[in-house]
């Protein structure tokens, strides 16, 4: 995956980490060149000394190939100039920290797929929110696996399956399982006749690389 991160600083710091740790193909714009040069020596990536404001920096990041952006700083109106930048050069996914909670509206208006305020997130959840958009909450095991609260979307190609008809037809990959599902306020542990149904909300337990492929599933299909 090409992912474009702007800001490097407590939250683009983990964002990074976490995604070169993944092996992804990532792309950091810093403005501040003390800030870009310790990024750069610290991790396996590209690092652009820029202003993301500027749509030349975001092309020297291939944005036109680019599956996500990440955007982390602390400034709302850089951030909503640059999700403003990434929509027109058509990046695909637009992931944005909000600092003022009053302005969370307003990116929603502009098409930002997830906002979230720093209230509410870390650079982890930012990272996350591009591997699967469909993770309401995950935790991380160790050993490359993680637990994952999956929404079940309308269309999407688990919605409405018996459990033992995902297994037979091993929609899921191999080495992931459906731990429970929240119905309802009710907590429901699936057997083989349990049917997944829209809008639950299922525990999924999956190695940390199939979270995009996990999450697919219960997404709308194209």
């Amino acid at each position: 995956m090409h992912i474009i991160i702007i800001g490097s600083g407590r939250t683009g710091k983990h964002v990074i980490e976490a995604a070169v740790k993944d092996n992804h193909d990532v792309f950091v714009i810093e403005k501040n060149k003390e800030t870009a040069d310790r990024v750069a020596s610290n991790f396996d990536c590209v690092v652009i000394h820029a202003d993301a404001t500027s749509i030349e920096a975001l092309k020297e990041a291939n944005a036109e190939k680019a599956d996500a952006i990440i955007v982390t700083t602390n400034d709302d109106a850089v951030n909503s100039l640059v999700i403003l930048l990434a929509k027109q050069l058509g990046v695909n996914r637009l992931v944005c920290s909000v600092n003022n909670e009053e302005h969370l509206s307003v990116f929603e208006q502009l098409g930002t797929d997830t906002v979230e305020s720093p209230y509410r997130l870390n650079g982890r959840y930012l990272y996350r929110a591009v591997q699967g958009p469909n993770v309401k909450e995950f935790l991380d095991l160790g050993d490359g696996y993680e637990l994952m609260e999956m929404g079940v979307e309308k269309d999407s190609k688990i919605a409405d399956r018996l459990i033992k008809e995902l297994n037979k037809q091993r929609i899921l990959p191999s080495d992931s399982r459906i731990i429970l599902i929240k119905r309802n306020n009710q907590i429901i542990i699936p057997e083989g006749e349990t049917k997944i149904e829209i809008s639950d909300i299922v525990v999924v337990l999956s190695q940390r690389k199939k979270v995009t492929e996990v999450s697919n599933l219960f997404g709308k299909q194209n």
